[in-house]
């Protein structure tokens, strides 16, 4: 039992690692990717729901956080 929370620590340790190499090496367009499905993915649900749905703020750009 003792053994396999090691074998599973250590694995956690690199697979951390290597997102960190991921991260440095693909810069921001990651996180661009990872916003724009989280944009998507909203779309999705406000546009299936039958409820009415206000943004706050800035509206449309909030998330993407796109300049007018």
């Amino acid at each position: 039992m003792k053994q396999a929370a090691i074998v599973s620590s250590e694995g956690d340790s690199i697979a951390a690692e290597q997102l960190g190499r991921a991260f440095t090496e693909a810069g921001e367009g990651l996180i661009e990717l990872r916003r724009l499905e989280a944009a998507e993915d909203i779309a999705g649900l406000l546009s299936r729901s039958r409820n009415v749905a206000y943004l706050p703020g800035s509206g449309q750009n909030m998330l993407l956080n796109i300049k007018p």
